[in-house]
Order: structure tokens, then C-alpha cells, then sequence
């Protein structure tokens, strides 16, 4: 069941190499899905490089991932992803039983053997969904040239304050802007992102947390390479919020 809309609508995604297996896990999470009566995007990828690329972008709130994968374990993977996603609920698949105490380190849901049973697989999503914050604290409403613009937060890579205009880079390469501002960057943050998910590295630019790939005392690198500076004055607060953010 796949459904285009804001940040309210589930995402999930599916990777597991063998076909069969595949197609197995994608009919029973759209059957579930049916029967909940749950909008969501699903997407399905047959090798963890194609997963881990795409969804950077995509960012899934539930992954159901198959374990012995060519290239890249379904682990590994799983380390990679919450590693930018920390959010993430994680199902495992896997024919093979040996995998679970290693796949503890990611926290996941559940570790499903194959072939999958569906009454184990629904029961297991509906913990997953439980865990899962679909609300409206996620987004932004600004005003844009012609009307209003809603973003969703996780999407923001950073905000930028020159020349009393502020302006969202998205993740996508888009920018937003609204329109000439008449208060400073300070307080325009507090009115709009009174929350830890945006903090400001430095007097014209917040960050979000959560886009933050490394950190070092003088630059950030988002999950997209952009780098971006850190004030000497500013590091602290931004590794606080950094460290709070990962563990």
C-alpha cells in the first residue's frame, strides 16, 4: 500500500536478496498493512548497498532486512543505518539462527526465521508501529512566497541566516526560503525550533542533530559530505547535543 503525503505516512523498507524470500516479506506487509488500514510508502531492494544509498534519503521509520547478504550483512547494514538513524526499529529475517546474539548490538524488534509465519511477522509490526512516532512535531510550517510551506524536520539539513533571510537546505539539494526577516536568527530559532533537534554551530547556521554525520571541533560533515563550520565558542553545546542525540 504505498501513499504519497507529509511526514505522517509510514515508511518502510524491505531488502533481502533472494527473490522469493523477497516477495514473500512484500505481500505480508502490504496484506498488514491492508488489514490496519495503515497509509504507507514501502520500498524493496535486493542488495544492502542500493538500501543504505537510497535511504539516506528515504529514511524509513521500520526496516525488515534479511541477514546473509552478498557484500554486506544485514547487521552491518543495520549498524549503518541506525547510525544516521538512531530512531529506526529494525525486524531481522533470516534462515539463519546463529546471527541473533550478534544482532543485539542494533536493538532490534525481532529476529524472524525463514520461512516467515504471518501471524509472527504481523504481531512483530505492530510492536515496530508502536515504537514508531508518526506525529506532527516532526514538521515545520514556514511561509513561503504565495502561501505556506510544510517541511518535515528530519528532511532539513541545516538552516542558514544571511542577510536577514533564513534558508533550509533540504536533503533533496532543494532550498526553502521565507521572507525577509524582521527579528535576528536567534530569536527567529526560538519561535520556530524551541526543540534539541536544531542547534546552532555557529551565529548564522543551525544544524540538525540528527543530520550530523562526524564531528570535529571546527567542522560538521552532514550525512550528504556538505561540511560545515563550528565556532570554538559553539563546539560544546553542539557535541552535547551530538553525544545525547547517538546514545
Amino acid at each position: 500500500m504505498e501513499d504519497s503525503g507529509d511526514g505522517s505516512i509510514l515508511r518502510i523498507a524491505i531488502c533481502d536478496d533472494d527473490n522469493a524470500d523477497r516477495e514473500r516479506v512484500r505481500g505480508l506487509v502490504d496484506e498488514y498493512l491492508k488489514e490496519k488500514t495503515v497509509p504507507a510508502k514501502v520500498r524493496v531492494f535486493d542488495h544492502p548497498d542500493d538500501l543504505i544509498e537510497e535511504c539516506a534519503r528515504f529514511l524509513p521509520h521500520i526496516y525488515v532486512l534479511d541477514i546473509v547478504m552478498p557484500m554486506l550483512s544485514g547487521i552491518q547494514a543495520a549498524r549503518e543505518l541506525k547510525w544516521n538513524q538512531p530512531e529506526a526499529e529494525i525486524i531481522f529475517a533470516t534462515s539463519e539462527s546463529s546471527y541473533a546474539l550478534e544482532s543485539f548490538d542494533v536493538n532490534p524488534v525481532n529476529y524472524i526465521l525463514k520461512p516467515i509465519d504471518r501471524e509472527k511477522l504481523f504481531s512483530t509490526l505492530d510492536l515496530a508501529l508502536s515504537r514508531v512516532d508518526l506525529g506532527t512535531g516532526r514538521t515545520v510550517t514556514v511561509k513561503v512566497k504565495g502561501g505556506f510551506r510544510t517541511l518535515r524536520c528530519e528532511e532539513i539539513l541545516y538552516i542558514e541566516y544571511r542577510n536577514h533571510v533564513v534558508t533550509y537546505h533540504m536533503l533533496s539539494g532543494e532550498t526553502v526560503s521565507p521572507p525577509t526577516l524582521r527579528i535576528g536568527f536567534g530569536e527567529y530559532m526560538e519561535n520556530n525550533h524551541d526543540d534539541r533537534a536544531f542547534v546552532r554551530c555557529h551565529e548564522s547556521i543551525a544544524v540538525n542533530i540528527g543530520a550530523v554525520d562526524k564531528l570535529t571541533k571546527t567542522e560538521i560533515t552532514l550525512r550528504n559530505n556538505e561540511v560545515l563550520p563550528v565556532s570554538k565558542s559553539r563546539y560544546q553545546e553542539v557535541l552535547d547535543a551530538y553525544m545525547d542525540y547517538r546514545f
